[in-house]
């Protein structure tokens, strides 16, 4: 009998030991595991500026209150708030300096929830620079329509550099953001062309690809012209030109009496009226 108690020990330690072994690291130091988001801001120099995260249950997606988080800007740590019941905290920054800044939250250590840290752009724009809206399909090699589902290009996966970009359209759009524009990214339809991706996981494929840093608008309620009225109503009225490959986007920004390459060139028919189109990436910057 004792034999047998000792083997019965022995199984559960294994046993126990492969749990320990396959369990998460959150799940192993007894946290919660959960998701962390932040958005990018824009604001002018010498402005207060509004940073926003939200911290959610990763399995559910229902939101975390009391949960600790520490803001960081350019490495610097700057600010700690904790969330409120929808699991979202409010920052309150003074931008000083023109430029583009990297924005990093993080969940305190102490803190019952285990997440990854979230990054985003902090850009810092004078209002009489003018800005280019960039269609993010424009930017994307669409898919074959022969391509395997399992290999056809989607974000959320380790791969921050897929999907393909079509080619020369970063160094073009650098060109153009180097002296001149600044560069707002837009989806012209809710979900966004890189399917249910973040706004992180997008700004990380820009950065893997070396499109220019900009200001990655997130997907709103209202799409595309809810995205463009609310810039419009926060002053950054400098949005002139939009360089985009769909109808839907060339359609809005014309609504929105602004100037409009649409690349590649739409079938023969579908470019609207008083947009202009190019055959490729390097033809763009004759256009605009």
């Amino acid at each position: 009998m004792a034999e047998g108690v000792r083997l019965g020990l022995r199984t559960f330690g294994v046993a126990l030991l492969a749990a320990v072994a396959l369990a998460t690291p959150a799940e192993a130091a007894g946290k919660i595991p959960g998701t962390l988001i932040v958005r990018d801001a824009l604001t002018l120099p010498n402005h207060a500026v509004r940073i926003e995260a939200q911290v959610a249950v990763k399995a559910t997606g229902a939101p975390l209150s009391a949960v600790a988080l520490h803001l960081h800007i350019d490495g610097k740590e700057v600010a700690t708030g904790k969330t409120n019941e929808g699991g979202q905290v409010s920052f309150d920054y003074l931008a000083k300096m023109r430029g583009t800044n990297v924005i990093s939250v993080s969940v305190d250590p102490e803190a019952p929830i285990a997440a990854e840290k979230a990054d985003a752009t902090l850009c810092v724009w004078e209002r009489r620079r003018p800005i280019v809206v960039v269609e993010i399909d424009a930017l994307i090699q669409p898919p074959l329509a022969s391509a395997d589902p399992a290999t056809s290009p989607v974000t959320g996966t380790a791969d921050d550099t897929r999907p393909m970009p079509v080619p020369e359209a970063a160094e073009e759009l650098s060109r153009l953001t180097q002296y001149y524009y600044n560069v707002v990214y837009v989806s012209s339809h809710e979900q966004g062309p890189m399917g249910n991706a973040s706004g992180e996981q997008v700004r990380r494929w820009l950065g893997a690809h070396q499109f220019p840093a900009g200001f990655v608008a997130p997907p709103t309620p209202g799409g595309l012209n809810a995205t463009l009225d609310a810039l419009k109503n926060d002053g950054w009225t400098t949005m002139k030109s939009g360089i985009g490959r769909t109808k839907a986007f060339a359609d809005m920004l014309l609504q929105h009496r602004m100037e409009v390459v649409v690349v590649p060139e739409l079938p023969k028919g579908e470019l609207p009226r008083k947009a202009k189109s190019a055959k490729d990436w390097k033809e763009v910057r004759k256009k605009m």
